[in-house]
């Protein structure tokens, strides 16, 4: 299973913003792993209204969500369904800024099935981000 990491980015005024790391896999003969890969950043208004999809990915990995504060300093670990699932919320929500697209766009995500939401991260993650991005966002901006 494929390892996600959510880390807590401390911003002014007691605001944070979270970031999502895909964690890489050691290969044979490795010391180390390899570096985590930034998936994106969520923060300001977006992160606001998709919180409670945040709140429910930290549940599924028996995390308490009220534990999810600026002062955090220890990154959450994640099992590869939820971290599947905030990727793809992450990337269909970059740089958006209406919020009944965000609000719609996150409710979609939220109702996503395992192997829908492993469609959608491939298509986000194989170097066809702008065009997975678009189609999402007109798939579920308009419900």
């Amino acid at each position: 299973m494929q390892e996600f990491q959510l880390r807590v980015v401390p911003l002014q005024n007691n605001e944070f913003a979270l970031d999502l790391f895909q964690c890489a896999y050691k290969k044979a003969g490795q010391r180390k792993r390899p570096a985590a890969q930034k998936i994106g950043r969520l923060k300001g208004h977006p992160l606001i209204l998709a919180r409670q999809a945040v709140y429910d990915c930290l549940k599924q990995n028996n995390y308490d969500p009220k534990s999810l504060n600026y002062k955090r300093h220890n990154p959450y670990v994640l099992d590869e369904i939820s971290g599947v699932n905030l990727a793809v919320l992450f990337q269909a929500l970059k740089r958006l800024s209406k919020p009944d697209r965000i609000a719609n766009i996150t409710q979609g995500i939220r109702a996503m099935g395992n192997e829908e939401a492993h469609y959608w991260f491939a298509k986000m993650s194989n170097g066809h981000q702008r065009s997975a991005q678009k189609a999402i966002r007109v798939l579920l901006g308009e419900t």
